[in-house]
């Protein structure tokens, strides 16, 4: 059963329903095109599709398999006062639905090609969320804000089913825009969220900073370093501990209220690589970022850091159940009670990523002599360049992203002599920094500098492009989650890629 829509509480109702009744959940992102809604709709060959609103409803195509296609705040609102009363009704639906029996098929966002429909069994997110509550001390006291889609596993898992099993409170955010208002009313204890989020709070307290008399600036950093120094001290001396207790009185503290409403406990980041200085930002502030890494093949969980055991720029180590070994490639390879049944009506697709037990991840990365995890790059996203050197370009974009400037970037350079990059440039943080164009291009000019310092003279972007628009989901340049499509980016920028291999670069 296909359910489209907005989070709410209503879709969880919807989930839980059809899993109840031994049927299979395939959620749809609700910014998904009509395009990539049919394509799901025909793979998993759905006959019956909840939607939040009509206008949702019409990306839905009928005919083929899907027959019906039903309102949440109509026909299904309808359905509640007609369902089962009884207690020894509702077991009897629930004990046929066993362990292993398919629950949901979340389909990736296919950055390289057509969504996959992942087969995820009712036993692997229950067994996930225990594993996920068993590292992270979780209780009912706590509450979070769900913010993510819940047609990603990550969310799903995270919030919710995690949520049902440290019996803790989940809100429902509005979306983004009022973000910052429910942070304050709700004031979560935890609350999951990807590397974007944090670089946005971070970019928007470094804004306000910059904005600030001299003295307030040096108060401000003064705050930070000791933040800093007694959270990487093991055993704070005495002496740092009163400076610690003054600075949280005078910035850190307040600072905490205003970015997460004063109580959170520590934040979950997946999804992407988040630069050092943010995470240590975090920290220093008192609201630790705890990085973790997963994939819906997985569903979601393979390892987090926690707050005894944590390691910056890893990913932490396996989940309770969980084995990670590196191939001889360099690739992540995953053994675990989260692992897919496999790509549903995709046998060749299957075979390819699991083997004998283990996801091949595709992720490359490699163990340190702690256990620590760390990510390097996704192995189809590497490519060599004219003289046969390898380049890993995740860690130069998310090396540019640092800066508040730059709301994306690209790195190129497959087949040609040198490292080049397109730039979304954030015009909107160049006003308030009082940049213009120029201004912009140079700010991003020394932070190549800056990420080249230690990387070899092959490695470092030789010329950048800053782009007037930002990719799209309906260009085809991005996908469902917002990851960037590179093929479609350099098919779209052809020209002004090719132009930073000719005499025009010197001008790009």
């Amino acid at each position: 059963m296909v359910l489209i829509g907005e989070n709410s509480l209503e879709w969880l109702y919807c989930d839980f329903g059809i899993q109840a009744i031994g049927a299979i959940t395939v959620p749809i992102y609700p910014n998904s095109t009509p395009e990539i809604a049919d394509k799901i709709i025909q793979n998993s060959s759905a006959a019956f599709a909840i939607a939040s609103n009509a206008k949702l409803a019409s990306k839905l195509k009928m005919g083929g398999s899907l027959k019906t296609v039903a309102l949440i705040d109509q026909e299904v609102a309808k359905w509640v006062g007609h369902g089962p009363t009884r207690t020894s009704e509702i077991s009897a639906r629930l004990s046929r639905v066993q362990p292993d029996d398919l629950c949901t098929i979340v389909y990736t966002s296919g950055t390289t090609g057509d969504p996959k429909g992942v087969e995820l069994a009712h036993r692997n997110l229950v067994d996930i969320s225990e594993a996920a509550v068993k590292v992270h001390p979780i209780t009912d006291a706590d509450s979070a804000l769900s913010f993510l889609p819940y047609a990603h596993v990550f969310e799903r898992i995270n919030d919710i089913f995690v949520g049902m099993v440290y019996g803790g409170q989940a809100w429902i955010s509005r979306g983004a825009d009022h973000l910052t208002a429910e942070l304050a009313e709700v004031q979560p204890t935890v609350m999951c969220s990807v590397p974007r989020m944090y670089e946005k709070m971070y970019a928007a307290v470094m804004a306000r900073v910059r904005e600030a008399s001299p003295s307030r600036r040096r108060l401000f950093e003064w705050s930070i370093e000791v933040g800093r120094r007694h959270f990487h001290t093991e055993a704070p001396s005495p002496w740092l501990r009163v400076r610690h207790k003054l600075a949280d009185r005078l910035v850190l503290a307040p600072l905490r209220k205003r970015l997460t409403g004063g109580r959170l406990r520590f934040f979950i980041s997946g999804g992407a690589g988040l630069a050092r200085e943010i995470e240590e930002f975090f920290w220093a502030i008192g609201v630790p970022i705890l990085n973790g890494w997963g994939m819906t093949e997985t569903s979601s969980g393979v390892c987090s850091n926690t707050l005894r055991e944590h390691k910056f720029l890893t990913v932490g180590k396996p989940f309770p159940g969980v084995e990670i070994k590196i191939a001889e490639d360099g690739e992540i390879l995953v053994k675990g009670p989260g692992n897919m049944l496999g790509y549903h009506k995709n046998p060749a697709a299957t075979a390819e990523v699991l083997k004998d037990g283990w996801i091949y991840t595709g992720d490359i990365g490699e163990i340190d002599a702690e256990g620590f995890l760390k990510i390097t790059d996704r192995k189809k996203s590497l490519f060599k360049t004219a003289g046969g050197k390898y380049i890993a370009p995740l860690p130069l974009e998310h090396g540019l992203m640092r800066n508040p400037l730059v709301l994306r970037a690209i790195v190129i350079g497959e087949g040609k002599p040198y490292v080049t990059a397109l730039v979304v440039p954030d015009w909107d943080e160049g006003k308030k920094q009082g940049l213009d164009a120029s201004g912009v291009k140079s700010s991003i000019q020394r932070t190549i500098d800056e990420v080249s310092a230690h990387l070899g003279r092959w490695e470092t972007i030789k010329y950048f492009t800053l782009l007037e628009r930002d990719f799209t989901e309906d260009a085809g340049e991005l996908s469902l989650k917002l990851d960037i499509k590179r093929k479609a980016v350099a098919d779209h920028f052809h020209d002004l890629i090719e132009a930073m291999y000719t005499a025009k670069s010197q001008d790009s």
